[in-house]
Parts: structure tokens; sequence; C-alpha cells
């Protein structure tokens, strides 16, 4: 049973709304400007094409507790880091596989703990929770496999302050675009990581963590 295949031209139009207003949240730079766009337009893309297949994270199918993901993220926005732990458990069903390549995919639920080394921020440390689906673009060359991912889920921080930069709400966006390899234990790679609020409120300043990304697989 698929919980959006009654609804797929309005989910699709819903998610291209979607991408078009959080396009317009603040960045550090042009460069994390360029990578924002395309992390939330991969992840939305993904979202949409999962949705219009019926298939995991747009489905009510119990997912695979048996092939679990324990990962760590470090990294920084310039003065502020970022260490997030998530545990993620795969979806029961590729979305799309061939001899040569697959996309799958996976639920994580993250705790993110940062910090400033400024030495006077508005506000010092806090930590952010959330739900993410991440979609795993797999090729598979041998025991090594290269991988991107893409993902972005709702995240809720503990103060609406992040260093100096009021985001006006509590309630953001989580969006990751990720690249590494991967066995069948581990996986190590570079993970971005933008954090806005979709300009539900202004102003909205985007929050754009660069991370090396450890993964765990039992």
């Amino acid at each position: 049973m698929f919980i959006f295949k009654r609804f797929r031209p309005s989910f699709l139009f819903i998610c291209t709304l979607f991408m078009l207003s959080t396009s317009n949240s603040r960045a550090a730079d042009t460069s994390n400007d360029m990578m924002m766009n395309l992390t939330i337009l991969g992840a939305i893309g993904s979202l949409g094409y999962a949705c219009y297949e019926g298939k995991g994270p747009c489905s009510l199918d119990p997912l695979n507790t048996d092939r679990l993901t324990l990962s760590l993220d470090v990294g920084a926005d310039n003065s502020t880091h970022n260490e997030r732990i998530a545990l993620g458990a795969d979806w029961h069903e590729a979305l799309f596989e061939n001899k040569h390549f697959e996309i799958n995919g996976r639920w994580e639920v993250n705790i993110n703990r940062w910090h400033s080394s400024k030495k006077h921020p508005v506000n010092k440390s806090g930590y952010i929770v959330g739900l993410t689906p991440v979609f795993n673009y797999t090729w598979k060359t041998g025991s090594v496999k290269p991988f991107l991912e893409l993902g972005g889920g709702p995240q809720y921080l503990s103060d609406v302050t992040i260093e100096n930069e009021f985001k006006s709400t509590q309630f953001q966006f989580g969006s990751i675009l990720g690249l590494g390899i991967q066995t069948n234990r581990f996986e190590i790679g570079y993970r971005y990581l933008h954090i806005s609020n979709a300009n539900i409120e202004l102003p909205n300043p985007g929050t754009d963590f660069h991370n090396l990304h450890l993964g765990l697989k039992f």
C-alpha cells in the first residue's frame, strides 16, 4: 500500500514550490549558494521520483532493521563547528537497480551538536535533532563502490540563534549532499549539510556545514 500514488501530480507540484522557496534562502557565499541549490534540487527530485514510483520513503512498508547504519559527521561552517550522529535503517526495496547501478536509501534519525569558536557570540552552542530520508546512488564497481547521496528532512533547533545568526524559527529543514566510497560494512566520504527554514519566516540565513562522513553498517 502506497501513500502518495493517488496524489502524484499535486505532490510533485508542491515539491516544485518548495524548491523555489528554499532556493531564495541566503547562504554564506556564492559557492555555498550553488551547493545549496544543487542539494535541494537533488533531494526534492529524488523524493519526487520515489513517490512517483510508490516506493520508500513514500510507502508504508516497514523498515529493514536488519540493515542499520551508524554514522558520524564532523565539520564546520567557518567558526561554527558541527558533530552529527545518526542511526539509519534501510528501505526494503531499491528504487532502481541493474548490474551496474543502484538507487536505494534509508531513514536517518540524527542529533547534531554545534559550537562556536568565537569568544563572545550571541549563542555559543546548541543541538539539532531531525529525521532525514537519505537516497544512495551506488555504482557497482566491486567490493569498494563509489556513491552519491542526497537527502532532506525536518530539523528542530534547541535555540533560534546559531552563533550570531537569528534563524527566525526553531523548525528548519536540513538538506544533504554527499559523495564517497562504501563496502558492505563501511562508508567514508564528504557530506555537505544545509540548514534553513524554507522562508517560513524571515530572516532566513543558511547554515552550511562541510563534513567528513564515516559510517558503520551492521
